[in-house]
């Protein structure tokens, strides 16, 4: 018997200890092929595909491309619809280099403001749920069966009936005073016969304790529990101030994003319309290389020319044919180094389209080809420089993003400080208690009742006192206030250099704005000048009066020259972006402001139920007020008198 019981022991030590093992298939044990020669492989996961994935591959076509020629359809745009469509197909906030397929993880989604708001561990319902009250019970019943080794005791043993019961309620307030209100009622029956040392065979015991621990120093105020919570501990605050100021803090990561995206929609809608102005210029410049190519090989022909003054002209062709195709469908412009003016200068009308269609959230292709029908501003649009620094200096989300960091580091100064303080507890508590071999009943014949002590008050005692505790020295105390100090120095004066690094920003962008406007005007002149000289030496050679390399060099001069032209005035808009943006103007400039979006039916649904959750309460819990930490609503749109348009001086 023995043996059988230490078999059976062994073998639950040896299933404990062993523990459980994962086969990633299921394994037939017989000769050495069944065998998994390995431990990890790379395999797929079991996801529905049915959840996943919103592209329908059959919505797309084959992309547009010089191997296949055949006209498609052309999207006539605008950029104020392109805005549009971009924040409408935006869950996930696209950028240039399309970070999501190398760093997902990074990546900024309109859900994340939400999934701030409603972490469990940091978000601003989580703090709160620190105040909330708690509840608790439990309920247990145990048999006890004891023989003792004494002449004293009950040669049977000891047979006892145990129960224990619990019901407690607790909930700390904002000043971090607990409260605590809690209930033990425990049953005893024993086998030991009725006699001196026991009045009852069996008794029930009960307990009401009501509990009241205000803390005087450490840990107590409105402040301190606001900020790094009642539960807070050095160096660690998680209190509804920080938790609301960390939300902030991602919604003006979303701003700066969503103004990102919109800053990378126009820049490129007017990188595209460059390129279809610059493939035709090429287009304009093959036309012009094919008629002399046609003219030389006549007079070759005819004996007037020779045959290397007819390939130089054909290979003024093929040169311009080729452009032509890089301007179509080429990775890098053939004139962008020659464009020069700080623009993009790279891709060609199908690679442009492409990155305007993935920015705005768009198929990848559908048989259309989108084209811009704006046209960028001429006019000579001047900033007052004064206002722009006053607005980089106030609507830049970089520094209200920064302002968040400076009131979080003041807060948790506020927080540190409060732990230099001893720890002195104001204690009050108070006890009703009931005892007898009835839990409930009026009888008095039948013996005591336990209702009948706590309801009468038979039972009662009582406690007050003060409880102390404090390191001797205080070493953790004093070095996370000097911690906190040294947070709140650094952030501002990473504050003070975000606002120098705007600064230069927006004089840099000033600076590009005037450059793009002087340049597109001598391009300008350049193309006319060029289109001048390009119509005599044509008129010259078709005469027989000039040289073949002059009228080429000419109609290559004129096609750069129109090229450049656009270049310039591209620049010119994009340089407008750019101080838009260094200005902090950039979404009031584009009509785009932020907002929650629409509730859905099951949110409605539910807000009559919570409405008075969030019914505002007047009652002041404590001695103090609360610190102030926001100002209000940030106004997104700038007075009519501030966004009047630019002078135009030229």
């Amino acid at each position: 018997m023995i043996n059988e019981q230490l078999s059976r022991f062994g073998l639950a030590l040896c299933l404990a200890v062993t523990g459980c093992h994962h086969y990633r298939e299921p394994m037939n044990f017989g000769s050495a092929d069944d065998y998994i020669p390995f431990v990890q492989q790379v395999e797929y996961p079991d996801a529905s595909p049915d959840d996943l994935g919103s592209l329908d591959i059959s919505e797309t076509t084959a992309p547009p491309s010089i191997r296949r020629p055949e006209e498609t359809e052309k999207w006539p745009l605008k950029l104020e619809e392109a805005v549009r469509i971009a924040l409408a197909n935006s869950e996930v906030i696209r950028d240039i280099g399309g970070r999501v397929v190398a760093s997902p993880a990074t990546s900024s989604t309109v859900y994340d403001p939400a999934i701030r708001e409603a972490d469990p561990r940091f978000g601003v319902e989580a703090a709160l749920s620190a105040f909330d009250a708690q509840f608790a019970t439990s309920l247990f019943a145990e048999q006890r069966d004891r023989q003792f080794n004494n002449a004293f005791q009950n040669s049977s043993g000891a047979f006892t009936n145990y129960g224990e019961f619990n019901l407690g309620l607790s909930k700390t307030s904002a000043t971090g005073t607990q409260f605590s209100l809690t209930e033990q009622t425990l049953f005893n029956q024993i086998n030991a016969p009725k006699g001196l040392n026991n009045i009852y065979k069996s008794y029930y015991d009960s307990v009401v304790t009501a509990e009241a621990r205000h803390p005087l120093m450490q840990g107590g105020g409105v402040d301190f529990n606001r900020i790094a919570g009642p539960n807070g501990t050095i160096g660690l605050y998680r209190g509804v101030l920080l938790a609301r100021i960390d939300t902030d803090v991602t919604l003006a990561d979303f701003e700066a994003n969503v103004r990102n995206l919109l800053t990378n929609v126009e820049k490129t809608y007017w990188e595209l319309y460059f390129a279809y102005r610059d493939f035709d210029a090429k287009v304009e410049g093959r036309r012009l290389a094919r008629e002399s190519w046609e003219l030389e090989k006549r007079r070759a022909d005819a004996g007037i020319r020779t045959a290397d003054q007819e390939a130089f002209a054909r290979e003024q062709f093929y040169a311009a044919q080729a452009a032509v195709e890089n301007a179509l469908s080429g990775a890098a412009s053939a004139l962008g180094g020659a464009a020069g003016g700080g623009g993009f200068g790279v891709g060609g009308v199908y690679k442009n389209e492409r990155e305007l269609r993935r920015l705005l959230g768009l198929p990848t292709s559908d048989g259309r080809l989108i084209v811009p029908v704006d046209e960028p501003a001429m006019v000579d649009v001047r900033f007052d420089w004064h206002e722009s620094l006053g607005m980089a200096l106030t609507r830049r989300v970089e520094l209200r993003r920064q302002q968040w960091n400076v009131k979080r580091r003041e807060l948790e100064i506020i927080a540190a400080r409060n732990f230099e303080k001893m720890r002195v507890d104001l204690v009050a508590q108070y006890r009703w208690r009931g005892f007898g071999n009835n839990l409930l009943g009026d009888n008095p014949v039948l013996g005591s009742t336990v209702d009948g002590h706590l309801f009468g008050g038979d039972l009662q005692d009582w406690r007050l006192g003060v409880e102390i505790a404090t390191p001797v020295g205080n070493r953790v105390g004093h070095a996370a206030a000097r911690h906190a100090e040294l947070q709140l120095a650094r952030e501002r004066a990473i504050y003070d250099e975000t606002e120098r690094t705007i600064s230069h920003e927006l004089r840099s962008a000033f600076t590009e704005l005037d450059r793009a406007y002087a340049v597109t005007r001598s391009r300008y002149n350049q193309r006319i000048a060029s289109f001048t000289r390009l119509q005599a030496e044509r008129t010259r050679n078709e005469q027989g009066q000039t040289d073949l390399d002059l009228v080429l060099s000419a109609q290559r001069q004129a096609v750069e020259a129109e090229s450049n032209y656009y270049r310039a005035l591209v620049d010119y808009n994009v340089a407008m972006v750019d101080v838009h943006f260094a200005r902090g103007t950039l979404l009031d400039y584009l009509d785009v402001s932020l907002a929650e979006g629409p509730w859905s039916d099951e949110a409605h649904g539910t807000a009559p139920r919570v409405a008075d959750r969030f019914r505002q309460r007047h009652f002041n819990y404590c001695l103090t007020s609360p610190p102030r930490v926001s100002v209000g609503a940030y106004p997104q749109r700038l007075p009519p008198t501030s966004t009047g348009p630019p002078v135009d001086e030229g």
